[in-house]
């Protein structure tokens, strides 16, 4: 794995580790809105799930996996479709989706 790579993947696990802290303890009840989330893990978001019930509202998952790209273009191509397409996604599970996308 390239240097810059790695950094920007351990970059972007510190801050999906400095968000999870606000997001409730592990003793919180699971909601709806934890669709992504690992079960018996606090809400700790899994970028998998959330690529299946998030992005393959709009995109076959056969496009998704064919999509090589680094940390950085995941977040770039994630950001664009909140923004230009009004694609449901917080911040936490793009983070979630990136991570999960680029180290596959």
């Amino acid at each position: 794995m390239p240097r810059t790579h790695r950094a920007a993947t351990v970059i972007a696990l510190l801050l999906v580790a400095a968000v999870l802290p606000a997001c409730g303890s592990p003793d919180s009840p699971a909601t709806p809105g934890d669709a992504g989330a690992v079960p018996g893990s606090g809400g700790v978001l899994d970028g998998a799930s959330l690529v299946d019930t998030k992005c393959t509202t709009c995109h076959t998952r056969a496009r998704i996996d064919a999509a090589s790209k680094d940390l950085a273009g995941w977040q770039t191509t994630i950001n664009r479709m909140v923004t230009s397409h009004d694609a449901q996604i917080t911040a936490e599970e793009q983070s979630a989706i990136a991570i999960y996308l680029s180290g596959r």
